[in-house]
């Protein structure tokens, strides 16, 4: 018995990479925005204290030394961790958004925690600053004088970043929500294959569905059968008699029973 030979299975055509979608390549450029308008607001904090220092100590005139400088020391460490958390969010940001061109879906998880942290973050500081300026400070206290001694419109440019801020995770977010899966990786599972289904061109022989007339039957005596089936004898026609040995008769049977 011999069996057809398959072909040799095809190797897979390659194929060309997916391109870079647009709600990706956006939400990594808001990410390296919102990483430079950080670190500029933090250089800008640095570049004002020592002017808004000066101008306290000026205000403050008899106040007690050890007050002006626990303020002047709240000053400095405000502006240094705000410097710091710039810089560290300035790296990180600009990781996940060249993790997301290149695909990475760890990138987009990490890039959905930090979005969902930086609004809450946003919205506390708003509400702080709000807070702070619904309650106007005593006249001639030391906050009051701190409060002036900051540029006249730094409070309001807090407030605008703030927002802003908590506007920029929001979209950011949401474009990578519209982002494609497989973009990332997450490509759907492949359905089973139909087995009744036509083969391919490159399938091997033997494959496929059965054919269109069904099964062929057996042949007369079945697969393997060494010796074939009797065929059965010829019909008699009515009126003829049969032919072949004599059949006895009652006397035969008579006669051909032993005697007692």
């Amino acid at each position: 018995m011999s069996y057809a030979m398959q072909p040799p299975a095809a190797a897979p055509a390659p194929t060309d990479p997916p391109r870079r979608p647009v709600s990706v390549a956006s939400a990594s450029v808001l990410l390296i925005v919102m990483a430079v308008v950080g670190l500029g607001y933090a250089i800008a904090t640095l570049a004002i204290a020592p002017g808004t220092v000066d101008r306290f100590r000026a205000a403050a005139g008899t106040a007690s030394s050890t007050d002006v400088d626990g303020f002047v020391t709240l000053v400095w460490i405000g502006a240094a961790l705000g410097a710091v958390l710039a810089v560290i969010l300035f790296a990180l940001y600009i990781v996940l958004a060249l993790g997301l061109r290149r695909g990475s879906n760890a990138a987009r998880i990490a890039t959905w925690v930090v979005a969902g942290l930086g609004v809450l973050a946003g919205c506390a500081s708003t509400a702080v600053m709000g807070v702070q300026r619904a309650g106007d400070p005593v006249q001639g206290s030391l906050a009051a004088a701190l409060s002036a001694a900051y540029p006249e419109s730094w409070i309001p440019l807090n407030i605008g970043l703030a927002v802003a801020q908590m506007l920029g995770y929001v979209l950011v977010g949401v474009l990578l929500l519209a982002s494609p899966g497989p973009f990332f990786g997450r490509a759907p599972k492949p359905l089973p294959p139909d087995p009744f289904a036509a083969p391919g061109p490159g399938a091997p022989a033997g494959y496929g569905p059965p054919p269109t007339g069904g099964y062929a039957a057996p042949p007369m005596g079945g697969y393997g059968t060494p010796y074939p089936t009797a065929a059965p004898p010829p019909a008699v026609p009515p009126g003829v008699p049969p032919v072949g040995p004599p059949q006895p008769g009652p006397d035969d049977e008579y006669w051909s029973r032993p005697s007692s």
